[in-house]
């Protein structure tokens, strides 16, 4: 089988090894910042960050950041810029230092020898300059833009523009591009969530029009299923994977409806974002109030959920203190969040289930590990605050009808809607996060450059932080100035990005020549780290790409009842997701509870039963082996076996003759990395 050949692994990391070696020092140690990430912070997190870290501060140090290391303690600054011999943070770890730290432990002296080079990079000369000032050493190294685009230029020539030009500054060659077959595969797994069925790979193959590409990505996208494909993405984005009573709920109260018609659509990303937040919509949209409604009635899931919505972040590890790794997410930031939603109710009303908005209450604080109370004002992660008044202590505040605009139902009563303040809360959050608010498109672009590219210009894409730098970070800043400057427009991104340079190119990486006969002959590998978006990413299928696509190939479509092979749709359908839930997963890990679905499950050999019209009975009723085999690789891999594909399987079918032989050999292709992959 063909399969792509990998970027990485045992052979990538030895090379990054040897150069390493051979330069004398790890990577990027000229840039502070990059140092601390990946060699000094590691070390303090595991010897020291048991008695200094945030809340629990042993002789007031704190070695949680740069700045807190700067900043000391009881005994002053554990860093001199410049001057590892003079920095308490290095001298405390040799072996005969009193007082020594770790106290029960000794730093290797390679962990020393890190700490003491990046103490040394501080202050940019040797331990006997000056160095700047302490403000200044911390800051990363300033690099000249690497490109301004011109007023005016497609989202498409732009991106093509900004990754060109890294490439050539970091000496990347991108791979060869990808071929139509190739091309025509990716772009209906991502935009449609499928593979192309046999007709449609044979249209596209056979059009001689230049422009066929861009021909295909709008006909993709104005279709249903597109619409489809996105609701399911985002159903889980936004929501998580669900049981099937949580999926009946959904159903039922429209959300999916709701999701679906979003992308039909084409409704502003913003806008619909509000409607998530606020619950309120109109009844056309009511089914956007499940967003809120599922985390029933608990304020901190409502944040929780909705931080990465619109800030990109994920702000649940400040709930007890500031963010230990990411310090600019403040507790403060996690409890402001919490207090806009912790006057929301679910109700049932008259037109079905809404979440109700208190206007008095709501006025809690919030303790820290140093057991410091603080008021829980709504103060956000943008830098923006809600001003709200907080009643004086001891002042009882009175709930009274003329605080709504739809005052809460009398006693006993169902409300005809949910109750409305005249000032809410949730209201002055969505306007907070959905006008002027930069990072809202950030998460959006980073969000849909992962959908397409299989990984966001920030890894992973929920934790746009100080600590997880944007790959190219001036195209994130230019894409998302574009989104927000297009009205949002979900679609445009897309399209554009699909049509990229980057996005058409080869999945097979290539390695140097010298390295060819390591590899069996194969063509040499380039572009392997993909952070540079140098080759098309390799992905796992989604539990839903993979479904679909297993539909697809063995032509078993829903029959008029909505049944798949007598069963039915939503049976199939759930299996699939209950085996392969992982969507937008940092690192993929297969399991051996998958492999032993694909296996051994009765839903997957249904699919390779003879019935009119499939797969089966078209291959079965073929009297010529070679055709045979021929219209499986069509139909399953979208290509033609080469040589010793079409040998070995002409083999296997002479020793196994009919339909047990090809059912063998079609579960044996719907198997195969290159069917289960996105390449």
């Amino acid at each position: 089988m063909r399969l792509p050949v990998p970027g990485s692994g045992p052979f990538a990391v030895a090379l990054g090894v040897l150069v390493a070696v051979a330069t004398g020092s790890p990577a990027r140690a000229a840039d502070p910042d990059a140092f601390w990430t990946a060699h000094v912070e590691p070390v303090l997190q595991a010897q020291c960050a048991e008695c200094h870290r945030p809340g629990k501060t042993k002789s007031g140090l704190d070695v949680s950041s740069p700045a807190t290391l700067l900043q000391g303690g009881d005994r002053g600054p554990a860093v001199v810029p410049g001057r590892p011999s003079e920095s308490l943070l290095q001298t405390v770890l040799t072996p005969d230092a009193d007082p020594h730290m770790p106290p029960k432990g000794q730093v290797s002296d390679g962990e020393a020898e890190l700490i003491g080079r990046w103490i040394a990079g501080l202050g940019g000369v040797g331990e006997s300059g000056a160095g700047p000032q302490a403000e200044e050493s911390v800051a990363a190294p300033t690099r000249e833009p690497l490109w301004v685009p011109p007023s005016g230029i497609p989202v498409t020539a732009a991106v093509d523009g900004f990754l060109g030009r890294a490439w050539k500054r970091d000496g990347v060659r991108p791979t060869r591009a990808a071929d139509d077959a190739e091309f025509v595969r990716r772009v209906h797994l991502d935009l449609v969530g499928r593979i192309p069925s046999v007709a449609e790979a044979t249209a596209f193959l056979s059009d001689r029009r230049r422009d066929r590409r861009e021909r295909l990505v709008d006909a993709l996208l104005e279709g249903a299923e597109h619409a489809r494909h996105l609701r399911e993405v985002f159903d889980v984005v936004l929501m998580g994977r669900a049981g099937p009573r949580e999926e009946r709920e959904r159903e039922d109260q429209q959300w999916f409806g709701y999701l679906e018609s979003v992308f039909r659509e084409n409704r502003p990303w913003d806008a619909v974002v509000r409607e998530l937040v606020v619950a309120r919509p109109e009844p056309a949209r009511r089914g956007a109030v499940r967003f809120l409604w599922e985390r029933k009635d608990n304020p901190q899931a409502m944040a929780e959920a909705v931080a990465p919505l619109v800030f990109g972040v994920q702000v649940q590890c400040a709930q007890c203190n500031d963010h230990m790794v990411a310090r600019e997410i403040k507790q403060a930031h996690y409890w402001g969040l919490v207090a806009a939603f912790n006057r929301s109710r679910n109700v049932d009303t008259e037109s079905g289930p809404g979440v109700a908005e208190s206007a008095v209450g709501g006025f809690v604080t919030f303790a820290n590990l140093r057991k410091e109370s603080q008021p829980a004002r709504m103060v956000l992660f943008n830098g923006r605050t809600i001003g709200e008044p907080w009643p004086a202590e001891g002042e009882k505040q009175v709930d009274d009808p003329s605080r709504y605009r739809v005052p809460p139902p009398a006693e006993k009563q169902k409300a005809a809607r949910p109750a409305e303040p005249i000032f809410s809360r949730r209201e002055a959050l969505a306007d907070a996060v959905t006008v002027d608010n930069p990072l809202l498109a950030r998460a959006m672009v980073n969000r849909v450059w992962a959908l397409v590219f299989g990984r966001g210009l920030v890894h992973p894409v929920e934790l746009m932080d100080s600590k997880h730098p944007p790959s190219h970070p001036e195209l994130l800043d230019w894409l998302a100035a574009d989104f927000a400057a297009s009205g949002h427009d979900v679609r445009r991104l897309v399209r554009s990005l699909v049509l990229t340079r980057a996005y058409g190119l080869d999945s097979r990486a290539e390695v140097p020549s010298r390295w060819r006969r390591w590899l069996g002959g194969r063509r040499p590998v380039t572009g392997t780290d993909p952070d540079t978006f140098a080759r098309a990413a390799t992905r796992p299928l989604s539990a839903e790409q993979l479904y679909r696509s297993l539909l697809v190939a063995t032509g078993n479509g829903p029959d008029p009842e909505g049944r798949i092979a007598g069963r039915a749709e939503s049976e199939v359908r759930r299996a699939f997701v209950r085996e392969f839930p992982d969507l937008f997963a940092p690192e993929y890990n297969a399991t051996l509870q998958q492999a032993m679905f694909l296996s051994n499950s009765p839903l997957v050999a249904t699919l390779l039963e003879v019935r009119p019209g499939n797969l089966m009975d078209r291959v079965v009723a073929m009297e010529d082996p070679r055709a045979q085999v021929g219209e499986l690789f069509r139909s399953i891999h979208g290509r033609s076996p080469d040589r010793e594909e079409e040998a070995e399987s002409l083999r296997y079918l002479a020793d196994r003759p009919g339909h047990p032989g090809i059912s063998q050999l079609a579960w044996a292709l719907l198997t195969s990395a290159e069917f289960q992959l996105n390449h």
